[in-house]
């Protein structure tokens, strides 16, 4: 059933407002796939903070205009939908290329990346073998919390060597009484 002019009018207002919360959005093909392995890549999207749309293309295009993914309109041709996501790009990726690699009948188109950074198929495959948001800031905390620890680790060495000195002299003098 045709949607009518206001209900469209309104879907793409509503469109427009979830990309415009949306730094980071990744476009496939997705001819040929079945409804139960949609479903599943819907709920893997969802899992890792990302919503799956399939839209009509000149619905589409018109709700990304002014908005950080507007660098996608001239991608939407044939059959597209936009996995789209405002904190991960990583795990959004991931679960993309991932869920490509078992159904074969999704393809990867092209992608942006903090709404300016245009990426191809090949880029989006390239930023799901990035470590992810939660990996680098462990890493992030790993880097800060190394100088800290090998300042206490310096500190605490003299201590040390003054403790086994007198223990040295101790058991020495301990060695003398018996």
């Amino acid at each position: 059933m045709a949607l009518k002019r206001h209900e469209k009018e309104t879907f793409v207002q509503e469109l427009r407002g979830n990309f415009e919360k949306s730094q980071h959005a990744i476009l496939v093909d997705f001819r040929g796939i079945t409804v139960p392995a949609v479903t599943e890549f819907r709920r893997k999207i969802r899992q890792s903070g990302g919503h799956y749309k399939v839209i009509k293309n000149t619905l589409a295009v018109r709700a990304l205009e002014g908005t950080p993914l507007a660098a996608l309109k001239d991608k939407f041709i044939e059959t597209t939908a936009i996995a789209y996501c405002d904190t991960d790009p990583v795990a959004l990726a991931k679960v993309v290329v991932d869920f490509s690699k078992d159904h074969p009948q999704i393809v990867v188109r092209s992608g942006v990346v903090s709404g300016s950074q245009m990426l191809d198929a090949s880029g989006v495959k390239a930023l799901s073998a990035m470590p992810g948001l939660p990996e680098l800031r462990s890493r992030l905390l790993g880097t800060l919390k190394a100088p800290s620890a090998k300042l206490v680790r310096l500190l605490n060495t003299p201590a040390q060597q003054m403790v086994r000195v007198l223990k040295a002299h101790g058991d020495k003098d301990a060695e003398k009484l018996s």
